[in-house]
């Protein structure tokens, strides 16, 4: 999947209203996380992780998508919890039937997808531990110094 044209998201706003299309992101790298509000891993290094790459990379836009990974059903404020306790200045967005997770080939939660400024996937990494961090800071690193 890595180098072709991202598919175009199915997703739910927390507030209803209508959800950006996903070309809208472009002409700046995206970074989208599938994550889960009861997925261990997202919560406690994922979106921290997101954190830190917005500090290291402002300009970088970042998109979470909450997926109801393995049956776990979270409501639209259970989920909205999540970006009012982290402080996220990012969007969240939802993906209920795991339509955008699959069309993703997201292997579980969290998943990273890092596309570039012209909509191509650049990179598809699983994970939240020490070794995913690193890959995925080296491909945001060799992406930046291109630009």
């Amino acid at each position: 999947m890595e180098n072709a044209v991202a598919p175009e998201w199915q997703i739910t706003t927390l507030n209803g209203n209508p959800p950006p299309k996903l070309t809208d992101f472009r002409g700046k790298p995206l970074l989208i996380l599938f994550f889960s509000r009861g997925c261990n891993g997202c919560m406690g290094r994922a979106i921290p992780m997101t954190k830190t790459f917005r500090e290291e990379y402002p300009q970088l836009q970042i998109v979470g998508i909450h997926t109801h990974f393995e049956g776990m059903k979270y409501s639209l404020h259970q989920i909205h919890e999540v970006e009012l306790y982290f402080k996220l200045d990012y969007p969240i967005y939802v993906d209920q039937e795991m339509a955008t997770y699959e069309l993703f080939r997201a292997e579980g939660t969290p998943h990273w997808i890092l596309i570039d400024a012209e909509g191509k996937i650049v990179k598809s990494i699983f994970g939240s531990q020490e070794n995913a961090r690193q890959r995925l800071a080296y491909v945001l690193e060799e992406l930046y110094d291109k630009e």
